[in-house]
């Protein structure tokens, strides 16, 4: 398995505010309850997926990309709509959390699996 070195940290805040640190290509946002976020990531394979990782917490896959089909698969207890994946250009690919709610609070990864 490939871990993407991109490190995606989001903060529910009353106010939007977007920062960036280079460093690692992390990223922090901070978005409003009831907002979307949009996080890139760019990765080459056949299979995409996205984890979340909360302090205190088992890390947990949310769902995974088929590459071939360009389908999106949630893991069990996933609801539809909260999670969105789009294919862009190149090894470009879009992940959206919809509807941001407190628990959302995190940091989330994208990886490959071959």
């Amino acid at each position: 398995m490939l871990w993407v070195p991109a490190l995606f940290l989001v903060f529910l805040a009353p106010v939007m505010q977007v920062s960036s640190n280079m460093e690692e290509d992390k990223l922090s946002v901070m978005r409003a309850t009831g907002s979307s976020v949009v996080m890139d990531c760019d990765l080459t394979g056949s299979y995409i997926h996205w984890y979340k990782f909360q302090d205190g917490a088992v890390p947990r896959r949310l769902l995974h990309y088929i590459v071939s089909n360009s389908k999106v698969v949630l893991d069990s207890g996933i609801s539809e709509g909260k999670y969105h994946v789009y294919k862009g250009t190149g090894k470009s690919y879009t992940f959206v959390i919809s509807n941001l709610q407190e628990s959302d609070s995190g940091t989330y990864y994208c990886a490959v699996w071959e």
